[in-house]
């Protein structure tokens, strides 16, 4: 027995030296990076911001551009009818607070210190407060500035902190890294329209924070005046191709309505299945006022269900037929006789356009009218409708088809009104037309302004009553990773975690 003992000892020591011998080297996958250089990150974290299928079909496509009326489904009706799906009201939490703020918060603190890094700790910033902005519109009181910080400071149940805070530090956020970009500085990995040009970047970042002062016109005018007067003043983006948007990356990233909608192996085909219709609500506001976004953007689609080959595509006005919102699988005679996106809107190498220049100059009409900044309100409106059509081209659709003498006459003639309710109505109807496939922005500003009025869909057994809903709800998995934190939240709400409570902007 004493001799077994001894040569137990003995392997083990031998198999203890084996397995501690270059244990550093042999322990490290060599597969993977450890510490991945600032630009790799940056490049990361745009696509991230960006987003994937997951939450595009999801949040965007599913949920917000159905809400407000958009589009209209008999497939993936949940949005359409407002029917609750836990996984597509948490989708966007999921996969931001998943990967994109973690990644931006990890970057953010990487650069700190790093005076050459400075250009990719200023883009970061943009970036994030672009995320958080969509996360706080979305849900309300969120994990901000403790968030993403498992990792960096060992915080894993962060405060939910309050709207009106987080909408206040965005704007510095923004102003801040606007003037620490540095042109003397490397800037490599820009997978954005932008392309290391840090001019755009200070644009982008002005036109950001002009879009948050505009949240807050209603609660706190103040601050928002404020706010808007110093994003216009420092310089925002100023014509249609410099609109802000990520790029394809073949075989890496794909536009992530694209993903879902498009004509193309490898992605859901969605138009290809009469999944997705533009709703009559959208069809019938572009037709009443002969708007030559009819014709560019609805196609009645003949082809085979399915099929990556977009088929024949009828664009004729007279064609165009919207799916009334709430109607029943089983109700319509045919549905590819419905008006439905045109395939060279959803094409795998389309970018995705986060901030575009039509929907900045509405903003800036807005503000201007309301005597916050200077400037023409109407004139900025009528550039802002005509470069909201040119900024279409963006998507290389068919040669001719974005006309621009033709946005140019459209924005001329288009309706303005001498009100201020008139006023307010035509250029928040307009940002609810240059805001398609971005469903989270139509939403948010939809409700801000009440424009363009929508009649509500009451179906039988919806979530939130026959009311359009006004948030979403917290994911139920913060019940078991973060309640406390939640639930003291959810009791700033002044009412039940449901779609019909608002959030601090929309009260």
């Amino acid at each position: 027995m004493r001799n077994l003992i001894k040569c137990f000892a003995v392997v083990s020591v031998l198999l203890l030296g084996g397995c501690t011998k270059d244990f550093e080297e042999i322990n490290i996958d060599p597969t993977s990076v450890s510490d991945l250089s600032s630009d790799a990150l940056f490049t990361q974290v745009t696509l991230a911001t960006s987003g994937g299928e997951y939450e595009a079909w999801r949040n965007n496509l599913i949920y917000n551009t159905q809400f407000v009326q958009q589009f209209a489904s008999l497939s993936w009706e949940q949005g359409d009818k407002y029917l609750y799906n836990e996984g597509y009201n948490s989708a966007l939490w999921d996969a931001y607070y998943g990967n994109c703020i973690k990644g931006l918060t990890n970057l953010i603190a990487k650069t700190a210190d790093v005076p050459d890094d400075v250009n990719y700790r200023s883009a970061a910033r943009v970036l994030k407060a672009f995320a958080f902005l969509r996360l706080t519109d979305s849900y309300g009181d969120v994990p901000y500035f403790e968030a993403g910080k498992g990792f960096t400071d060992g915080i894993y149940y962060p405060v939910y902190d309050e709207q009106q805070a987080i909408l206040t530090d965005l704007i510095k956020e923004l102003s801040e890294a606007g003037s620490a970009f540095d042109a003397s500085k490397p800037f490599k990995g820009d997978v954005t329209s932008y392309a290391g040009n840090i001019d755009l970047w200070k644009k982008a970042a002005n036109s950001l924070m002009l879009r948050v002062a505009m949240r807050m016109s209603k609660k706190d005018p103040g601050a928002a005046e404020a706010a808007a007067s110093k994003a216009v003043a420092g310089g925002v983006i100023s014509s249609y191709d410099e609109s802000f948007r990520v790029l394809q990356l073949p075989g890496a990233f794909v536009n992530p309505n694209s993903n879902v909608l498009g004509y193309f192996n490898g992605g859901r085909l969605e138009l290809s299945n009469n999944s997705f219709k533009f709703s009559e609500t959208f069809i019938e506001l572009l037709r009443s006022s002969n708007d030559p976004r009819l014709k560019i953007l609805s196609v009645v689609r003949t082809g085979d269900t399915g099929s990556a080959n977009p088929g024949t595509e009828d664009d004729t006005e007279a064609s165009q037929k919207g799916l009334p919102s709430g109607s029943i699988n089983g109700s319509t005679d045919d549905i590819a006789t419905y008006s439905q996106l045109r395939s060279a809107f959803a094409d795998a190498d389309d970018a995705n356009i986060l901030i575009s220049h039509g929907q900045t100059l509405l903003l800036m009409a807005e503000a201007a009218e309301r005597g916050w900044i200077s400037g023409d309100g109407e004139q900025l409106f009528r550039d802002g409708v005509a470069a909201s059509i040119k900024q279409l081209s963006l998507y290389n659709p068919p040669a001719g088809l974005v006309d621009a003498a033709a946005a140019d006459a459209f924005g001329a003639s288009v309706a303005y009104g001498s009100s201020t309710d008139d006023k307010m109505k035509a250029i928040n109807t307009q940002y609810y037309i240059v805001s398609l496939l971005d469903g989270y922005e139509a939403h948010a500003n939809w409700r801000r302004s009440g424009y363009p009025v929508v009649t509500p869909v009451n179906y039988a057994g919806n979530y939130s009553g026959g009311e359009v809903p006004r948030r979403f709800q917290y994911p139920a998995s913060e019940d078991g990773l973060n309640k406390a934190n939640k639930d003291a939240a959810v009791s700033r709400l002044g009412g039940p975690d449901n779609w019909n409570s608002r959030v601090w902007w929309d009260q």
